[in-house]
Formats: structure tokens, sequence, C-alpha cells
């Protein structure tokens, strides 16, 4: 089994949309996939789960983790080894794919998720404040209050002092504008730029399209029929985009033996 975790250093990257997409074309791939919701504010993911299992289409496991109580915070490196179950638990049921969506919310969840990982996914916008807040230099004043780069350095250095492989790390430029910009330009090419000093292998494109947000409110996906006529070209075209990302699950899956055997 391997382990996806989808990850951002704040709301709005489309995260639970990515982690969505991904989950279903796996099954349409013919995979047997797990998710796990740990947004235990908005709960997107868990709903649009729901609304998919209540239409009787096809969808991945959702696996339940219990709720910290109010007010408890930990640092993120303070493991809370409730994860980690979990995922001894899908792989012991024979899931091939879990798929993590992440919050900003508890960060001793968060790490763990990323700890755990084969695969980190990282949705990102064609934004100055993304590019800052996503790979801004460990230590620098530029950096949000979480450094992400340096949590993934961190993640990182951790599996490695365990013996682990380092996890495989993409960038997904997600609600790509059908126009170029200056702007967006500035930012590819940085991206391009830091890709080797950050760590990451690569970088994904998937285009802002209508047809994913409005097919997700109901629970719906372009891998999914339509209810009426025929698929659209964007709906056509937004497969095979999720499709080209399917291959971040290549090469086989990694053994986590160490840390959920």
């Amino acid at each position: 089994m391997q382990v996806v975790t989808i990850s951002g250093f704040k709301g709005g990257t489309g995260k639970t949309t990515v982690a969505a997409l991904l989950g279903v074309a796996a099954i349409k791939n013919g995979l047997r996939v797990a998710a796990l919701d740990l947004d235990r504010n908005t709960r997107n993911l868990s709903s649009f789960l729901a609304v998919r299992r209540a239409s009787r289409l096809p969808c991945p496991d959702h696996v339940m983790l219990m709720d910290l109580a109010d007010g408890v915070k930990a640092s993120a490196k303070q493991q809370s080894g409730r994860l980690e179950p979990l995922v001894r638990m899908a792989r012991m049921d024979g899931y091939d794919l879990l798929v993590i969506d992440t919050s900003s919310g508890n960060l001793s969840d968060v790490y763990e998720a990323h700890l755990l990982a084969d695969v980190i996914l990282t949705p990102m916008n064609e934004s100055p404040a993304d590019l800052r807040g996503l790979f801004a230099p460990v230590g620098s004043k530029a950096a949000p209050k979480i450094n992400y780069r340096e949590m993934i350095e961190t993640v990182r250095f951790d599996r490695q002092r365990a013996g682990l492989p380092v996890q495989r790390w993409h960038v997904v430029m997600n609600r790509i504008s059908a126009l170029n910009t200056k702007i967006s330009d500035i930012v590819n090419e940085r991206i391009e730029a830091i890709a080797k000093e950050a760590g990451f292998e690569r970088t994904w494109r998937l285009r802002d399209r209508v047809a994913h947000r409005a097919l997700c409110l109901e629970g719906r996906s372009v891998f999914d029929e339509p209810l009426e006529g025929k698929l659209t070209m964007s709906e056509l075209s937004g497969r095979s985009e999720v499709r080209a990302l399917l291959s971040v699950l290549q090469p086989p899956p990694l053994t986590f033996s160490r840390l959920a055997a």
C-alpha cells in the first residue's frame, strides 16, 4: 500500500479537490482506495465521500479519526501516534492506496501524516503569496508562522534517521488559468528554478475547471458518467490531467515496516 499525503501551508489551494479526484481516479484505475480527512473544521472530503456513497457511486472507503478534545494542542514534532494504527489497519485490510487530506489544524497529526507518507502532493496556486509561503528558505523572515518547507525538511531528516526512504515530493500547480499572465510566468519560472534546491521532483498542472468545483458539490467527478448528454471537452481534458497525476504512485509501493509494522 502507498500513502499519499496532500498538504500545504494554508487553505484555498485545492487540497481537498485534488484528494477527491485522485481517490476516484485510482478506483477507476482498479485500485482499492481508503481516504482520511484530517480537516476537523470543514470536513469537506468527508462530505464529498458521504454524498458519493449516498449516490451509490464508486467511492474511497472513509477512514475515521477520533477528534482531540477541545483545547488540546500539540507541536509539529510532538507525534500523537493516532495515524500509525490507521495506516497499519489499512495495510492489513489490503488497500492499495491511502489518501490523506490534511489541514492547518492539529500539527501533530499533520506532521505524522507527512512522516508516514510515500508521496507528498502540495497543491499551490499561481500566486507570489503561495510561492513565498511554500518555499521561503528555512529561517527566512518572509516565511509564514509555520514554515512549510522547513517542516518537509524536518520530516525527511527524521525518516532518514530511522533508516527509511525519503518521501517523493511533487508540487501541483492547481487552478491554472487558461490565460497566461506575467505573474504566472514569473511564478512558474521561479518554481522550476528552486525545484532542485527545495527537493521536490516534479511540477504537475491542473487547469481551473468549473466542472471540478460544480461536480464536487454533488459528490461527482469528471470520472463519472454525466447525468445528461456527453462529457464536455473540458471534462475529458480534466480526466487526462488527473490520470497523469496518478503516475506519482509509481514506482511500486514502498514499505513502512519500521514505522507501521
